[in-house]
């Protein structure tokens, strides 16, 4: 989206979500980049629930 700058003008839209280590840190990101009339209402909770059972797979 037009929030980076990266992104504003490409016609492409980011979502992404971290995942964590057993002690809550952040150690890498999960993301799918689309276009920028992305269904983000579908998308952002598959990216989230992704990015959930590879922390839980780390623990």
């Amino acid at each position: 989206g037009s929030e980076n700058k990266l992104f504003s003008l490409s016609g492409s839209s980011l979502v992404v979500a971290p995942y964590r280590d057993k002690d809550a840190r952040v150690i890498g990101a999960l993301g799918v980049i689309g276009p920028t009339r992305l269904n983000y209402a579908r998308i952002v909770p598959m990216v989230d629930y992704t990015a959930q059972l590879i922390s839980r797979m780390l623990r």
